[in-house]
């Protein structure tokens, strides 16, 4: 199959791997004048108060009658904790970044924080791919003070002569307020990933500087709170996004997210746009397999051929078909939005998430999109990832073909999981293989000590380390992700495979941060994993496996969730107001000795959260039985989106498919009952 290779225009090309020729622009209304070059005049630059939210790519919204202003801006709950960092920056410059779901709101809130704390600053508003670096030397040269640079879409910024921690610290010195957005699945693949030394460069240089940023995360769904207030509107476009609420975030419905895939299903029927329907679906498709990048518009057409089988749907031209699918609606965006160059086109990012919740326009991949995917991507990360989702669907051929390249290559990560499928498949002797390969390399091998001299909470990031990557980086994760709340999680594996060490690491980081209390409950035989939080004091609530005692602590801990609701300022955990880390080792064994003790454990899970509570327990396995037979405590426990899966050991792969399979369908039988 023949790939169009097109010249990338600008620096963005940094951040999309191509090569650099001139400058890209985005918007060339505002900051970018008749030859492409980006104004470096702060007479250009407007102030805050006078930014229209539109020309900072604001979605719109549909029209109601001769209406063209976006509807009024509805309070989010995390609106008070971006005014505090969004004040801090605006003194003392600074960098702050909101994360979450496409069209989760996340610029729009941004647009209303600035408006309410800089309202008097200057902003600049580059197109991707402009050169950050030219502007720190621009900026020591003149007197633009204050300033907001704003930066939708961070992804498009990154790089070696972008955004980077050298120039993230420049800027700071200068006391710029940094406010960009980002998706929260970009997010994770830049942050919490390990890039291989061959990954493009900005992906490497995107994870060195969003390590050292915490994150503000805006969820896509709102809160009763929140749509109690948006309720007091009687602007028809919030009145009718509250109807579907349940389903869709307000901000998305308000984008017209659904208005979209309700355009694409109708495309399906009699005299409607048959050949466009699949053109999108093509790339919805090659979305959910893990390639989400936009591509040539030839390999589309090529593709989306496979998908017109039915002979009673008479088809439009292709020319028809193209148009229809990239046509922007309600002044949002097209079925198919453009890519970074030429003649490529994507999925608008609703679709494939879309596809995903609610299987519309989903159902089984087809053969030929996973290995087009495969094709199409020579990154390493990106067939890790297609690798996963392939596994994750139950597709063991595809997840070998994507992982087997890796393995050859040294990564032990991937060899190892390719033993793991040959096991599934009953074929030991390739699990021999793999496992010899897994063996080479000897990073993935290493035990990982605890070494007392290294801090295993990050106060800068939030985070706490339990392991290190390649380069030396730390491993870790978050205990309270702003806007999410305080995180659950469990960590589940077979006997010896390193859970109590593991959750021992997180204890000791919780205990670094001052800002977390311990309640523990260690219902193991040996009663032997808390012995230095016993020994030194540190813990309260210590239970051994005895059932009235834990039963005490756990109905103790929910008065002490009630207390807390009630008097507020909770929320974050800070060093007089600190959060409660409630470990339970071998939780199983309580679970399913007591079913009030499971139902205490779900009200801390649903409720803590709000409060700075974080559960956590230690469990074999994932399966229903795992947890008591308490449905509703696995499904909240094993959200991954918001809640941390450890899931370790030679099961712990199939653990993690099995969770995603159980979250996903209702009639999924639980494999280990």
């Amino acid at each position: 199959m023949q790939r169009n290779e097109v010249t990338a225009s600008g620096d963005g090309s940094v951040a999309a791997g191509g090569n650099i020729q001139g400058p890209v622009f985005t918007n060339s209304e505002i900051h970018i004048d008749l030859n492409c070059e980006p104004i470096l005049s702060s007479t250009r630059w407007p102030k805050v108060h006078a930014v229209d939210a539109l020309k900072l790519g604001i979605h719109r919204t549909r029209t109601v009658g001769d209406r063209l202003t976006l509807p009024p801006y509805i309070l989010r709950d995390i609106d008070k904790d971006i005014a505090k960092r969004m004040k801090h920056i605006s003194v003392n410059g600074g960098m702050i970044l909101l994360t979450g779901d496409s069209t989760s709101g996340k610029s729009r809130t941004a647009y209303h924080a600035i408006q309410r704390c800089m309202p008097s600053h200057t902003i600049y508003a580059p197109p991707h791919g402009a050169r950050i670096d030219q502007l720190c030397d621009h900026l020591m040269d003149s007197e633009v003070n204050p300033l907001v640079l704003w930066l939708d879409d961070l992804e498009g910024f990154l790089g070696e002569r972008g955004l980077n921690t050298t120039t993230l610290q420049v800027l700071e010195s200068l006391g710029v307020a940094i406010v960009a957005t980002m998706r929260d699945e970009l997010f994770e693949v830049y942050a919490n990933s390990h890039p291989h030394p061959s990954s493009e460069a900005s992906r490497r240089i995107g994870n060195r500087l969003l390590r050292t940023v915490e994150p503000i995360f805006i969820s896509r769904l709102w809160s009763a709170s929140e749509i109690k207030r948006a309720s007091d509107s009687d602007d028809e476009r919030i009145t009718e996004a509250i109807a579907h609420s349940a389903v869709y975030g307000i901000s998305e419905y308000l984008a017209a997210g659904p208005a979209l895939m309700e355009d694409w299903q109708r495309a399906h029927r009699v005299h409607g746009h048959p050949r466009g329907a699949a053109l999108v679906q093509a790339a919805v498709d090659l979305a959910r397999a893990g390639f989400s990048e936009a591509v040539d518009i030839s390999v589309l057409e090529e593709v989306h051929h496979r998908y017109l089988s039915s002979p009673t749907l008479i088809t439009e031209s292709w020319d028809d078909a193209k148009r229809w699918a990239t046509k922007v609606r309600f002044g949002v965006a097209g079925l198919l939005v453009r890519g970074e160059y030429e003649e490529t086109w994507r999925a608008f990012d609703y679709l494939p998430d879309a596809a995903k919740r609610n299987e519309q326009g989903g159902g089984e991949i087809p053969d030929f999109i996973w290995q087009e995917a495969l094709e199409l991507c020579p990154d390493e990360d990106d067939r890790w990832l297609i690798g996963m989702r392939a596994y994750m669907a139950g597709i063991n051929e595809y997840a070998i073909a994507a992982w087997e390249p890796l393995a050859l290559n040294g990564n032990g990560s991937a060899a190892s999981n390719l033993a793991i499928i040959a096991l599934e498949m009953g074929d030991r002797k390739r699990a021999r293989y793999w496992q010899y390969m897994e063996a080479q390399d000897e990073f993935h091998t290493s035990r990982i000590t605890y070494n007392p001299e290294v801090p295993l909470y990050d106060p800068e990031t939030g985070y706490i380390s339990t392991g290190a990557y390649r380069d030396g980086r730390r491993v870790g994760f978050p205990l309270h992700k702003p806007g999410v709340g305080a995180m659950h999680g469990i960590i589940a594996g077979a006997e010896g495979v390193g859970k109590s060490n593991h959750l021992l690491l997180i204890l000791l980081g919780a205990l670094q941060s001052q800002k977390y209390t311990l309640f523990l409950i260690d219902w193991s035989p040996e009663q032997k994993h808390f012995e230095a939080f016993k020994g030194n004091k540190v813990a309260y609530h210590l239970s051994g496996n005895n059932l009235n005692s834990s039963l005490a602590a756990l109905r103790g801990l929910v008065r002490i969730i009630e207390i807390r609701k009630e008097k507020g300022g909770y929320e974050t955990p800070q060093s007089d107001t600190p959060g409660i880390f409630f470990a339970i080792e071998e939780a199983h064994r309580l679970l399913n000795s007591s079913r009030e003790a499971a139902s205490l454990c779900l009200q801390i899970a649903k409720e803590g959260k709000f409060v700075g509570v974080s559960l956590f327990l230690t469990l074999p396995d994932g399966s229903l039985r795992s947890f008591g037979g308490n449905a509703e405590l696995q499904t909240v426990i094993t959200d991954s989106e918001v809640n941390v899966g450890c899931y370790m050991g030679g099961e712990g792969l199939q653990m993690m498919r099995d969770a995603s399979a159980m979250r996903n369908n209702e009639d999924f039988k639980d494999p280990y009952e």
